[in-house]
């Protein structure tokens, strides 16, 4: 699920929960932990923002190397 943490102004994926703790994720792989209460669900705006920087991520990354 997309959630903006407004402790740290940045949108992330939920991916786990401990206590009263979420663990974020960007899709750069930057990970951080917020309280429940400081998240809320992403804005439209916001999911596309994470769908652009997973897709520049993706382009970015080097090919794959093929063994043969």
């Amino acid at each position: 699920m997309a959630v903006f943490d407004h402790r740290t102004d940045m949108p992330g994926f939920i991916q786990s929960f401990a206590g009263l703790m979420v663990r974020l994720v960007r899709p750069s792989g930057h990970t951080w932990e917020a309280t429940r209460q400081s998240v809320r669900p992403a804005t439209e705006r916001e999911r596309t923002q994470l769908r652009a920087l997973a897709e520049l991520h993706r382009r970015q990354r080097p090919p794959a190397r093929r063994e043969g």
